[in-house]
C-alpha cells in the first residue's frame, strides 16, 4: 500500500494504492481513512449517487458512516455529532488488479474543493497506437503535440492525459457527459497539465504523489478541483 499526502500549498489530499493480494481492497483503503482520523476500522462505507438519475448502483462516490458504526455502543461509539459531520470527498479507479483511492481532508471538502483519481495499465494499446484514441479521447492539438515526442515517450504521455481527463471527469462528479477529446487538462499549445478553464487546480501525476508512484506497470493521476466561482464551468463538457 503506497500513501500520499497532498502539497504544503495545496488542499490536503492522500491516496493509497492496493494490491491484488488484499481481499477487499476498497475496505482495506476505507479502513485506512478511518484509523487516519481516529476512528476504529469498519467505521466507513460508500454509496454512489448518479448526478443525472439519482441511482446509488453508479455515479459518484460518497462516503458514509456505515450501519456497524452507528451501532456501536460504548467506548466504541461514535461521538455526539459525528454522524451529523461532514465527511472527505472520496474517488476510486482500478487498474490491473490495483485499487487507487483518494480523499480530501474535511475543511477542504467543505470549502467545496473536489478530488478524482484515475489509475491505467500502462502497456495499453489504446496509448501505445494512436488510432485507438485518436478523435475520441485526444483533440487534434492534442495529437499534434503527442505526435512530435519520441516514439518511446509518446505512449506514456498519451496514458497520463487520459488519466488526467478521467480524473477530472471523476473531480466534476459526472464522468465524461460529452466526448473526453473536448476536456482540456494541458495549457493551450502545450502538454504542461493544468485545468484551463478552472484556475487553481492541480493534477499530480502518479511518479509525484508523496507516498511513491503507482507500481511499474500502472499509471495514474490525481486531479484537485477548487469550488467553482462566478463564470467558472460546472462539468467537463464546459472544455468543449
Amino acid at each position: 500500500m503506497g500513501t500520499g499526502d497532498g502539497p504544503a500549498s495545496g488542499p490536503g489530499w492522500h491516496v493509497v494504492v492496493t494490491g491484488p493480494r488484499t481481499g477487499d481492497q476498497r475496505r482495506e483503503a476505507l479502513d485506512f481513512l478511518a484509523v487516519s482520523l481516529g476512528h476504529r476500522p469498519g467505521t466507513f462505507e460508500v454509496i454512489h449517487r448518479c448526478s443525472h438519475c439519482g441511482s446509488e448502483d453508479h455515479g459518484q462516490p460518497e462516503l458514509r458512516h456505515s450501519r456497524l458504526a452507528r451501532r456501536r455502543r460504548g467506548p466504541d461509539a461514535l461521538a455526539p455529532g459525528d454522524l451529523a459531520a461532514p465527511l472527505p470527498a472520496v474517488s476510486f479507479s482500478r487498474a490491473g488488479g490495483w485499487l487507487a483511492t483518494a480523499w480530501l481532508g474535511v475543511p477542504d471538502t467543505v470549502a467545496g474543493w473536489r478530488i478524482g483519481v484515475d489509475l491505467e495499465q500502462a502497456g495499453s494499446a489504446a496509448f501505445a497506437e494512436p488510432s485507438e484514441l485518436a478523435g475520441v479521447g485526444f483533440s487534434a492539438e492534442e495529437e499534434r503535440l503527442l505526435g512530435a515526442l519520441e516514439d518511446h515517450v509518446r505512449p506514456g504521455t498519451r496514458g497520463l492525459l487520459w488519466c488526467a481527463k478521467e480524473g477530472l471527469a471523476k473531480a466534476h462528479g459526472t464522468g465524461f457527459i460529452g466526448d473526453p477529446a473536448d476536456v482540456a487538462v494541458t495549457l493551450p499549445g502545450t502538454l504542461e497539465l493544468a485545468v484551463p478553464d478552472r484556475p487553481g487546480s492541480v493534477i499530480v501525476p502518479d511518479r509525484d504523489w508523496p507516498g511513491g508512484p503507482a507500481p511499474d506497470h500502472l499509471l495514474g493521476a490525481v486531479v484537485l478541483l477548487p469550488p467553482a466561482g462566478p463564470g467558472s464551468e460546472g462539468t467537463p463538457a464546459a472544455s468543449a
